[in-house]
């Protein structure tokens, strides 16, 4: 099966990443070593949960790093990282 995300992509992200100074020392086991999980997130947002979870509003789009060694997973927006397509402004 091929990865879905290209190395290219991965390789983007790293270094978005380490723009904004993310540092890779696992906060459950010390490890050090993370993967990026090779697809995007997408975390459904609402202001409650009286009618049930409701698919298809707004979300915020994600990428996850897993620590290597514990699987601990730590996601991050990928819209503050500066990685969705932006809509040029006119």
């Amino acid at each position: 099966m091929d990865n879905l995300l290209p190395e290219s992509e991965k390789q983007k992200i790293i270094e978005k990443l380490n723009e904004k100074g993310v540092k890779t020392h696992c906060p459950m086991c010390g490890h050090n070593n993370f993967i990026i999980a090779d697809g995007y997130f997408t975390n459904p947002m609402q202001s409650g949960f009286q009618g049930g979870l409701v698919l298809g509003g707004p979300s915020i789009p994600t990428i996850a790093i897993v620590c290597s060694n514990c699987g601990f997973t730590s996601q991050h927006a990928l819209g503050v990282l500066g990685l969705l397509n932006q809509p040029d402004k006119k």
